[in-house]
Formats: C-alpha cells, sequence, structure tokens
C-alpha cells in the first residue's frame, strides 16, 4: 500500500512538471524581452540531488 501510494505521487509529480514549462503565447508590449535572463545557479541541481537521497533514505527507515 505504501509503495502504491509513493509511486502515485511519483507519477503525478512526474507528468505535473511538464505543465511547468507552458508559457503565455506573447508579452504584452510594455514587457521588456530584450534583456536577457538571469542564469540558475549550478549549485540547484545538486541541492536537488542531495534533498531526494536524504527523502529517499527517510522514506526507506
Amino acid at each position: 500500500m505504501r509503495k502504491t501510494k509513493l509511486q502515485i505521487t511519483f507519477l503525478f509529480l512526474f507528468f505535473a512538471s511538464s505543465l511547468t514549462y507552458a508559457q503565455m503565447p506573447g508579452f504584452e508590449g510594455d514587457v521588456d524581452d530584450e534583456t536577457p535572463a538571469a542564469p540558475i545557479d549550478s549549485l540547484l541541481a545538486f541541492g536537488l540531488l542531495a534533498g531526494t537521497a536524504y527523502g529517499i533514505r527517510k522514506i526507506k527507515k
């Protein structure tokens, strides 16, 4: 039962993440879209990986 809930949660999060990439078709006229966006720090991936490993470890205990 617990494994099934975990699998359902994982699938929900996996498919829901694709919705976060959706964008509106265009900008209004007053938006400055010529300025480059701020980069995402490369340590973010390591933080997500560490959080995932920590969560999996806590679930298995």
